[in-house]
């Protein structure tokens, strides 16, 4: 064999193996997903952690501010002097405007709001993360965040949507920003039809600007002497709720409400909203066609929806359904006191007995109850447990 033919036989080994070193050098695109996936989990999963610490500088940086404030902006007619005066205000006010509406509101704790981390899904640089709030009075409010992977794979808050407040962070910054002075322009394009006049333009603006400003009495009078199509526009319904939610009037609250469920009852994204509604007008199917709506678009499992299902059942009339929601839930989240509340009204309305002093014991074991004999028969619906062979084994076991 001639040097010549050696030598290009040489260099083709070469060249072949330099191929194969550099195929193993590339990284599986299944080991990529799953690193990313990875960083989705750990990287969410660490800025509940800190929420739960109320340590939030790892929230408010996983924000990037000019990405934010291009989604606050987006295509809003907002008054050029009214944007300069709010970036040169960021600064100073970056961090309570992110907070303030994540961390309070009505309902919140004295020790402050619980978080717990529902669920991470991703596919490459785009995820999403849901995440609970556990509220006063064993109510709760949910979090919807769009999330990305930036260059080095952390993870960055794009938006997300508060389920109490029915909207993405951004549009309410955004809207908040549009009224403080909104033109004649910038009122128009906040309706869905194009033909309001002058004269309903105008009413409409002073609407607008009384539920900006928080007078409620004059967001009411003039919200219903405005005409049947401005009344049931998207952004007047919802001002109705929020002002009277944010000058604590819950009276009108609940009526405000009411206007929503007759304009808007399919919406999920008003759904937890809608509860303050239902349940209080004993409108449980209604109630509960909710909850399955909100559940839906979550999309994950949780222990504290299962709980509320299960008393909606109950109150309804379905108590077997509500016995299977209270165990649904206790299976997620053992240590969830709603869910042993829940346990108890159910299974004793089933007549699992053996069950509802399970729950008795856990109740006050765990959560300081008192369930004495003397406290349970302030209520009707034990009188049958209170005669079983369970109850007073129960008892004699009871310190």
């Amino acid at each position: 064999m001639s040097t010549r033919i050696q030598s290009l036989i040489a260099s083709l080994l070469f060249a072949t193996l330099c191929v194969v070193a550099h195929a193993d050098e590339v990284e599986d695109p299944a080991e990529i997903e799953a690193r990313k996936q990875e960083a989705f989990q750990a990287g969410a999963a660490s800025i509940v952690d800190d929420l739960n610490y109320e340590f939030f500088d790892s929230f408010v940086g996983a924000i990037n501010q000019q990405d934010m404030l291009d989604r606050i902006y987006g295509l809003r007619l907002i008054d050029q002097r009214i944007k300069r005066q709010f970036e040169e205000n960021l600064e100073g006010s970056w961090a309570g405007l992110i907070m303030g509406r994540v961390v309070s509101g009505r309902g919140v704790p004295e020790e402050g709001l619980r978080f717990t981390l529902l669920g991470v899904e991703s596919r490459g640089d785009l995820g999403r993360a849901v995440i609970r709030a556990d509220l006063d009075n064993f109510q709760f409010n949910y979090f919807d965040f769009d999330l990305r992977l930036d260059q080095h794979e952390k993870v960055v808050i794009v938006d997300w949507i508060n389920f109490l407040d029915g909207r993405a962070f951004s549009q309410g910054v955004g809207l908040y920003l549009v009224l403080a002075q909104p033109s004649k322009s910038a009122l128009r394009k906040l309706l869905d039809f194009s033909n309001a006049s002058e004269r309903e333009l105008f009413q409409f603006g002073e609407l607008m600007k009384a539920g900006r400003d928080g007078n409620l009495a004059k967001f009411n009078e003039l919200r219903d002497s405005i005409q049947p199509r401005f009344q049931r526009q998207r952004i007047v319904v919802e001002s109705g709720v929020r002002v009277a939610k944010n000058v604590r009037r819950r009276r009108e609250m609940v009526a405000a409400l009411g206007i929503m469920a007759e304009h808007f009852p399919e919406e999920p994204l008003y759904s937890l909203m809608l509860l303050d509604h239902y349940f209080p007008q004993k409108k449980f199917e209604e109630g509960l066609a909710a909850l399955q709506r909100l559940r839906d678009k979550l999309d994950v499992e949780d222990a504290a929806m299962d709980a509320r299902m299960s008393a909606a059942l109950l109150a309804s009339g379905n108590p077997a359904e509500a016995a299977a929601y209270a165990d649904l839930a206790l299976g997620r989240e053992p240590g969830l006191e709603l869910g042993w509340l829940s346990a108890l009204n159910a299974r004793n309305a089933v007549g699992d007995f053996a069950g509802t002093v399970a729950a008795l014991t856990q109740l006050e074991g765990e959560f300081d109850y008192d369930l004495s004999p003397e406290t349970l028969e302030k209520s009707r619906v034990f009188g049958d447990l209170m005669q079983s062979e369970e109850f007073a084994a129960w008892l004699e076991s009871r310190p």
